[in-house]
């Protein structure tokens, strides 16, 4: 199935009660097989048709305050325009879980430009390689949403056309299978004990989102995200155990690694594109792997220090650019190893922005140019544009 059908599957499956989207491309028959299953009944659930992407957030976010399993999606431009509601369903920590079909904003083809702008949102951020990782990737973000020790949004991203119209073969876990591990979302009012005085915990809630000290909302919030690392790791676990298949420990996915001496970190389909590429360099005697980043908030910072002790370069290929300032992951990567006394090298290249094709034989150069500073070289800039 292609990808926006196994991400329609997973929203069905996921058993979610509302869901309210606008059609915009690439995303638009995400909302055109969630509308077919509602005129077939084929699951009980509530879709809101809506005049645009802001009152989309709202319904859902309207839906998650009463207690309702909910979903949206969008793309590009879609997203920027919810980027208002965005920020109160982070700031109430409600357990929305949105699909992001990635298309840029200066132009239709996709890049991670619309994602990676609402980083300030207060969301979590994964983002996915194939089809059968988005189907995955809906139900555990409900898992961990709607986890208690989280309560935070998840927003997945995955590459517009490349994925959401390409069709790959996708399996489909048992109904039953995915009610067993995926109970229904229990509302704050249904998890309050016996006797418990609402109005206490009213309270509580109130001082948890600032009452008193004003930052106190910023501070839980903050780290709440963080905490999220455990549970996306004790997740994916679990989902391994149940059904069979597993994407590293949830924040990173690792390949050819174990004697790399240097590491392309890499996203999305670009890092389906990586795994050929070194193969490519393996059969030639050079020692490149993969590092797939998953999740970018909350950032794996302790898999990349340990990394860091074992591979001498980094080449970081970020599908997005804050301009004037760079890519990303590549500045939140040096960020993360400014304290590591021995800091391997850390390249930045951009690729894919705009929709550009990213070939095999263009990353085998990313990870040739890494092997070539490790060796002791010099390139004619830290920064590359593919």
């Amino acid at each position: 199935m292609v990808g926006n059908k196994a991400c329609a599957t997973g929203v069905k499956l996921a058993r979610v009660q509302v869901a309210s989207a606008y059609p915009i491309t690439p995303q638009t028959t995400i909302t055109q097989y969630l509308s077919e299953m509602h005129a077939n009944a084929e699951f009980d659930f509530d879709f809101v048709n809506v005049e645009g992407e802001l009152t989309a957030q709202l319904i859902v976010q309207g839906a998650s305050r009463v207690g309702a399993r909910t979903f949206t999606c969008t793309a590009g431009p879609g997203l920027l325009y919810m980027h208002h509601p965005m920020q109160e369903t982070g700031t109430w920590r409600l357990p929305v879980v949105m699909a992001v079909v990635h298309r840029g904003y200066k132009g239709m083809m996709p890049d991670h430009s619309d994602l990676m702008s609402q980083q300030w949102t207060g969301w979590i951020h994964w983002y996915v390689e194939h089809a059968q990782e988005i189907l995955d990737t809906a139900l555990m973000a409900y898992k961990i949403a709607e986890d208690m020790r989280v309560r935070i949004p998840v927003a997945f991203g995955y590459d517009g056309y490349v994925l959401s119209y390409t069709a790959e073969p996708v399996e489909i876990p048992d109904q039953e299978t995915v009610d067993a591990w995926l109970p229904p979302n229990k509302p704050y009012p249904s998890i309050l004990p016996d006797g418990y005085d609402a109005r206490k915990f009213m309270m509580e809630l109130m001082e948890m989102l600032g009452a008193g000290d004003p930052q106190n909302a910023w501070k839980t919030h903050h780290e709440a995200i963080l905490g999220s690392e455990q549970v996306l790791r004790e997740t994916m676990d679990s989902f391994e155990k149940t059904f069979g298949r597993r994407y590293g420990n949830g924040m990173i996915e690792t390949y050819m690694m174990e004697d790399a001496e240097a590491a392309i970190v890499a996203m999305g389909t670009i890092a389906g594109s990586t795994r050929s590429a070194v193969d490519r360099l393996r059969s030639e005697g050079k020692k490149v792997g993969l590092i797939k980043l998953r999740s970018f908030i909350p950032f794996p910072e302790t898999d990349f220090k340990e990394w860091a002790e074992k591979v001498d370069a980094f080449a970081v290929v970020d599908r997005s650019i804050c301009p004037g300032k760079g890519g990303p992951v590549f500045n939140k990567l040096r960020s993360t190893l400014y304290n590591v006394e021995e800091r391997p090298d850390i390249l930045q290249f951009h690729a894919g922005l705009g929709g550009k094709e990213v070939r095999i034989g263009d990353l085998c150069n990313v990870g040739e140019k890494a092997l070539k500073v490790v060796q002791g070289g010099m390139v004619e800039s830290l920064v590359e544009w593919v």
